[in-house]
């Protein structure tokens, strides 16, 4: 296999990140929204934060580089949540390969604009965290 330049690339978050970042791609969506007159139904919900992203909480993506395959399969991608397999939803799989990945959430990669909301506003010319 090629040699890998980052072999490990570590981001640290914290549950207020890891959860809205699940629901974004779609995990943990129920078809009714929990409300006060349906909680004895909803018992069963998928989306129960502290089963979600408990304390110590972890989100991995792993990359695999598959050379034997073809271009399209190269590049092939693993979800674990608190170490375990993840379902992605376009594959039904736990391994989609990148390409697939990368189609399947177009939409959400073309339009984030990671600057904009990111950004730290200013106070007189001062960023907001120098303060």
């Amino acid at each position: 296999s090629k040699p890998i330049s980052s072999p490990l690339i570590v981001q640290v978050g914290h549950a207020e990140t890891l959860q809205p970042l699940l629901a974004l791609m779609g995990f943990f969506k129920d078809a009714e929204p929990l409300q006060a007159n349906n909680y004895i139904r909803q018992a069963h919900r998928k989306f129960r934060s502290g089963r979600i992203v408990p304390y110590a909480a972890n989100l991995v993506f792993v990359l695999y580089h598959c050379e034997q395959k073809t271009s399209k399969e190269e590049y092939q991608v693993q979800m674990l949540l608190n170490e375990k397999p993840m379902l992605f939803h376009h594959s039904n799989e736990t391994i989609s390969t990148y390409a697939d990945l990368k189609s399947y959430y177009k939409d959400i990669l073309q339009n984030c604009h990671f600057e904009e909301v990111c950004e730290l506003p200013k106070f007189n010319g001062t960023v907001a965290d120098e303060l």
